[in-house]
């Protein structure tokens, strides 16, 4: 089962406990539901599209995917928290593709790392990055560094401690 979401809206001034979004969620490429939430903590509300239901898409998740940690609680991984973990995914993207205009944005020893461009051309910076570190991988301008990168950085912030 492929699920991803299109049409993704985030509205950050209204998140309050929980992030506010409309979207629609695609399932083996036909549209399954409109999701949404309205960012005061509440559950996120999916209305079906197609003939996929929730319970099943749900039954699919628990069965493929590790359970979900939410402080000392384990669940099993639902929808909510597919949908959730794809929002990250794509804001985080956006977020790099955005810091990319004005940083170098390296992978080196599985953490990812930034470098101020101050005007020269990211080609000069990864230059001068390149003879003190050969072993990075540059992230500008490449989708499947991108990709690593986002994964990377959200593997590190679920490791941190909440504090």
């Amino acid at each position: 089962m492929h699920i991803e979401l299109r049409k993704l809206k985030v509205v950050p001034a209204l998140s309050q406990e929980t992030t506010c979004y409309t979207a629609e969620i695609w399932i083996d490429g036909s549209r399954a539901f409109l999701a949404s939430n309205r960012g005061h903590g509440a559950a996120d509300d999916f209305h079906a599209t197609g003939s996929v239901t929730t319970a099943e898409v749900d039954a699919w998740l628990a069965a493929t995917r590790e359970p979900s940690r939410i402080g000392d609680s384990v669940r099993a991984h639902c929808l909510e928290f597919e949908v959730g973990d794809l929002i990250t995914r794509i804001e985080e993207t956006k977020r790099l593709r955005r810091q990319c205009a004005t940083r170098l944005i390296v992978i080196d020893g599985g953490e990812v790392h930034a470098y101020a461009l101050k005007g020269r051309s990211a080609a000069v910076v990864a230059a001068s990055v390149q003879r003190r570190s050969p072993g990075i991988r540059i992230v500008n301008g490449d989708d499947a560094a991108i990709d690593e990168a986002v994964s990377l950085m959200i593997a590190a912030a679920r490791q941190e401690p909440a504090g």
